[in-house]
């Protein structure tokens, strides 16, 4: 199935039928082939994200080209997400490569700023075809995020829609990266009333099942995966490696747990079947 270039087209397909798409984090083939075959096993579209620590392990151009390649052989939609664009170099550099969809992380900045800068960043991202995520919070947490979550305000997520032109707006609702958190549903519907947007959440991968499918119903249609994945892959490669007879035995162990993984995040948003 093509790639979706523009991930407006997926995020808006999600919202008006009221599901979510996991949004997996990936740095290497491993992590996204195992993604997008859930996704097709689930028959489910599936986003694939890189993190700036992501764009370490290779640059945008060849993280683009290799997740295009596998949405080419897949029969299911597959979407490529900049998670937590640090500013217009890095988010500029994504675009170029074909990203379909790109985050501005602007919640440290004071909300004048944050809107400016998120409206300059969207008319960038429109122009090349793609969708951007604003931040109206912040997340906390572990897993390479250490500050206190600051909990978004409806008022502040309405203004980076309206004024900052925003096609998803990232809200913290109580949880927290790479930790096991609970959402403050009542603070979700009412940013999802004063938004009338796509709504993103960040940690999602310590919040519980039922919590994550009660906000696909509010609007949430983007949600961060990372710390699952990761906790699967380690745990493989720690208590399986020193027995295996070479790498591949390794390779195809580690597919078969995080294809688990990836299927039940995939269920619990509702997006199987959807593809």
């Amino acid at each position: 199935m093509p790639f979706v270039a523009d991930g407006r087209t997926l995020i808006n397909h999600a919202y008006t039928h009221r599901f979510a798409i996991p949004a997996f984090n990936v740095c290497s083939l491993e992590l996204a082939r195992a993604c997008v075959m859930a996704a097709e096993l689930e028959r489910a579209p599936v986003i694939l994200q890189t993190y700036p620590g992501d764009l370490e392990q290779g640059s945008p151009k060849v993280l683009a080209a290799m997740i295009r390649a596998l949405a080419e052989e897949a029969s299911v939609p597959v979407m490529l997400h900049l998670d937590h664009g640090d500013g217009q170099e890095r988010i500029v550099s994504c675009l170029r490569a074909g990203y379909s969809s790109v985050m501005f992380d602007g919640a440290a900045l004071p909300l004048a700023e944050n809107v400016r800068r998120t409206r300059e960043l969207a008319a960038i991202a429109h122009a090349a075809g793609a969708s951007l995520e604003a931040a109206a919070g912040s997340f906390g947490g572990g897993e390479g995020h250490d500050e206190d979550a600051v909990l978004t305000e409806p008022e502040v997520a309405a203004a980076l829609r309206r004024e900052g032109h925003a096609d998803l707006i990232a809200c913290s609702v109580g949880s927290r990266h790479g930790q096991a958190s609970h959402l403050d549903l009542a603070r979700l519907q009412a940013i999802a009333e004063a938004t009338t947007a796509p709504l993103v959440l960040h940690g999602g991968s310590g919040i519980p099942a039922e919590e994550l499918a009660a906000a696909a119903k509010l609007g949430v249609v983007k949600v961060n995966i990372g710390a699952a994945l990761q906790r699967a892959l380690l745990q493989v490669w720690r208590h399986e490696a020193g027995a295996a007879p070479q790498h591949y035995d390794i390779y195809t162990r580690a597919r078969e747990v995080l294809i688990e993984v990836a299927r039940d995040k995939l269920r619990i948003m509702g997006g199987s079947g959807r593809a």
